[in-house]
């Protein structure tokens, strides 16, 4: 069983965020086979952002909020969003899900089941 272990800001050029993964197997050496997923471009705004007070891409209106979501989902509306590890995915549901990254990485998680 998978299981998502923690989302922390990503060392890698360009990503804002790097997801860890329990892939539930163990390597040859007996320890666990872990799965990292950088997403989400750095420099850019996103859902979360967009509804944070404190951050610079915030947008006062709720209804231009959900305007911009919109149109961020009719844009990765192919994007592979039905595989939890996924770059498309982690963004769709953690970035572009919730208000809050706490929120979505709750639903996420409940979503796939990854608890």
């Amino acid at each position: 069983m998978i299981k998502l272990m923690k989302i922390i800001p990503s060392k890698v050029k360009g990503k804002k965020w790097t997801a860890y993964f329990d892939l539930g197997e163990k390597d040859k050496k007996g320890k666990p086979k872990e799965k990292a997923v950088s997403f989400g471009s750095k420099g850019m705004r996103d859902f979360t952002l967009i509804n944070d007070k404190s951050s610079a891409f915030y947008i006062k209106d709720k209804k231009e909020r959900e305007k911009v979501k919109k149109a961020y989902q009719s844009r990765h509306a192919k994007d592979r969003i039905n595989e939890p590890m996924s770059p498309g995915s982690l963004s769709w549901f953690v970035l572009w899900n919730k208000p809050t990254l706490a929120g979505s990485i709750a639903h996420f998680k409940n979503k796939f089941k990854l608890n």
